[in-house]
């Protein structure tokens, strides 16, 4: 995808942060491309345009607005489960960019908190208005240690459990950063607290550097969603779906038949809970 955007405030972001546009261009432009995978975003078209950006699109992009598109469907459905078995909890988006998952998750009694960079957070308070006081934005660096504890002060845990979302993050960040953000979560996330996290494969990440050689680097990927839940104790896998999911079973058929080489799905997300404290 190519961008042109008439705001100093994007063209001011460092290139990692830029990648927060592409999820929010296939919100807007992919329906119309897969409109069976439409999330129904109030926002995305509204906020592409307050921003005075103009999204170039191919047919190569395809794939990737259907990643997206997919893992949107994916999240909104676990989400609403989770929140239908915990109506008053906390959502925590963990690098949300331009995401706004509370629009098809707020259900009057539950509240949500968006995380990023500071840069990012500050484009989303110019850009998203406030929808509603149980909707907040607060600033994270997710590689900095001990980023929990300002993380707690905003979700007013009170021991219910939270739905923390992670997607488009960990395939940016070394290994070593993955695990230091999953023990955050693990030694401090409150028992039954549920995360979705969405993963490429090795081999994708190698592939990445073939595909879009001008985007920054994937750094880290997982064959499988075991491969995540394996970096803590506390962590329990309870499902793990992949995109194939989306081109239906002969795509599913065919990743199977890949597997040997590709060691797991070339994309996919877990879902995954928190257990008691050990």
């Amino acid at each position: 995808m190519e961008f042109r955007t008439g705001s100093t405030d994007f063209d001011s972001l460092e290139a990692l942060p830029r990648t927060l546009l592409i999820p929010l261009s296939a919100r807007a432009h992919g329906p119309r491309i897969f409109p069976a995978l439409n999330p129904e975003d109030q926002y995305a078209q509204a906020l592409l345009a307050a921003a005075g950006i103009e999204a170039k699109t191919t047919a190569a992009d395809a794939p990737v607005m259907l990643n997206v598109l997919w893992r949107t469907q994916l999240i909104k459905r676990l989400g609403q489960a989770f929140f239908e078995r915990h109506p008053r909890s906390t959502g925590v988006n963990l690098g949300s960019g331009l995401a706004h998952y509370f629009q098809w998750l707020g259900n009057g009694h539950n509240s949500w908190v968006d995380t990023d960079l500071p840069e990012v957070i500050r484009l989303r308070q110019s850009l998203i208005p406030q929808t509603s006081r149980h909707c907040h934005n607060t600033a994270l660096d997710l590689k900095k240690p001990g980023w929990w504890q300002h993380l707690k002060s905003r979700t007013s845990e009170n021991g219910r459990p939270l739905l923390l979302v992670c997607e488009g993050v960990l395939m940016y960040l070394s290994a070593s950063q993955v695990r230091a953000l999953l023990r955050e979560i693990g030694d401090n996330a409150p028992e039954g607290s549920e995360l979705l996290v969405d993963f490429i494969s090795p081999w994708g990440v190698q592939l990445q550097t073939h595909w879009a050689p001008d985007m920054p680097p994937f750094q880290w990927g997982a064959h499988n969603a075991m491969d995540i839940a394996r970096m803590h104790p506390r962590l329990e896998l309870l499902a793990q779906h992949s995109v194939a999911e989306a081109y239906g079973w002969g795509a599913s058929w065919a990743e199977l038949c890949w597997r040997p080489w590709t060691g797991g799905t070339l994309y996919g997300l877990a879902r995954l809970r928190v257990g008691e404290p050990g």
